[in-house]
Parts: C-alpha cells; sequence; structure tokens
C-alpha cells in the first residue's frame, strides 16, 4: 500500500511537471540567473529570431589565451540559459582547422560567414575590453570588461549585445574568479530580457 502510493505520487509529480508548460532547463534557467543582481548594459532586438544553434568564437582580447578563457566562461552560461544549442569546439576546429585560430576579432560580417560555415544560425562574437589588477590601498583588485554580441548568420543583424565592466569589490577574487562572474552578471542580463525567453 505504502509502496503503491509513493509510486502514484511520483507519477502524479512528473505529469505535472509535464503539463505545467515550462520545460524544466527554462525553470532551472530561472532559479539561477533571477537573483542575480547585474549592472550589465543590454540590448536585445525588438524583433523575434528564430535562432537555435550558435557558434561562439574566441573573444578578441590582450592575448589568445585571454580571450579563449573569457569566451569559454560564457559557453557555460550559454548553456544554462537552456536557449541555444553551442557547437562543439572540436567541430569548429574540424571545419575551420587551422584558421580557428585567426577567429578573435572578425567584423560581424566575416563571424557571420563563419558561423555559416559551421552550419550556425548565429555567432557570438566579443571583445575583452579590460583584463587585469588595479592597485588599491596595499591591495591588489582584479578589474574586467567585457563586450559581447550575436550576429544573426542569414541577416547579418545584431540579436543582442550586452557588455559590463567592473572593479571587485575585495582583493580576495582571483582575476578569472572575477571574470566569471562579470561574465554570470552579463548572462543574468540578458535573461533577464524577455526577448530572450522562449
Amino acid at each position: 500500500m505504502q509502496k503503491t502510493r509513493w509510486r502514484f505520487g511520483l507519477q502524479g509529480f512528473v505529469i505535472g511537471v509535464f503539463l505545467a508548460g515550462a520545460p524544466l532547463p527554462l525553470r532551472a534557467a530561472d532559479d539561477y540567473f533571477s537573483d542575480t543582481e547585474t549592472r550589465a548594459n543590454v540590448y536585445v532586438a525588438p524583433v523575434p529570431c528564430a535562432i537555435h544553434k550558435v557558434a561562439l568564437l574566441p573573444f578578441k582580447a590582450q592575448t589568445e589565451l585571454i580571450g579563449a578563457s573569457v569566451s569559454d566562461l560564457l559557453v557555460t552560461e550559454v548553456l544554462r540559459m537552456g536557449r541555444y544549442e553551442l557547437v562543439e569546439r572540436s567541430q569548429m576546429a574540424r571545419v575551420l582547422g587551422e584558421a580557428e585560430l585567426a577567429l578573435a576579432g572578425l567584423s560581424a560580417a566575416r563571424a557571420a560567414e563563419v558561423g555559416t560555415m559551421l552550419g550556425a544560425d548565429g555567432v557570438i562574437i566579443g571583445t575583452v575590453d579590460e583584463y587585469g589588477t588595479v592597485a588599491r590601498r596595499s591591495h591588489v583588485i582584479p578589474v574586467v570588461g567585457i563586450t559581447a554580441r550575436m550576429i544573426d548568420c542569414r541577416s547579418g543583424k545584431i540579436v543582442w549585445s550586452v557588455d559590463h565592466a567592473r572593479r571587485a569589490e575585495n582583493s580576495d577574487l582571483t582575476l578569472p574568479q572575477h571574470a566569471r562572474a562579470v561574465i554570470h552578471e552579463m548572462a543574468a542580463a540578458l535573461w533577464k530580457e524577455r526577448g530572450m525567453r522562449r
């Protein structure tokens, strides 16, 4: 009797989740992004667009390593949104070969061409404007500034754009940890825009 009641309770829960209409990843994204305070500057195009598969290119930065590392941090945040399927880095390397090394800092039109070559509907490009430290009293404080935007590969138009620059509040954070926080705030700002939700 107890076992039967438990089984029906579990089935009811699963059916209830299914009938609720919103997919679980969307709820998980709400939980992940909704409590994040952010002052990132966001633009989302007012027209709907059907972008599902996205290529995220290495960002332009002081060094190739910084640009690749920051774009890798954005990969995780984009996946947490549950809105886009990302082109795998190994697939990009297979399609583009040696050319992949020169992808950072492409123009929007050239990035859209590369995205099309990869079979993507959209491409995310970006710039790491600041990635360093500043001295404050006797401490060293990380400072990170990043700009990212998505281009529709078919039209070449900007679908969304987000930028954020912030100095860490204390010296306890390492530069990569602070970069992760800035990227998360950028993604949260995007998520909070109605146009980004399914």
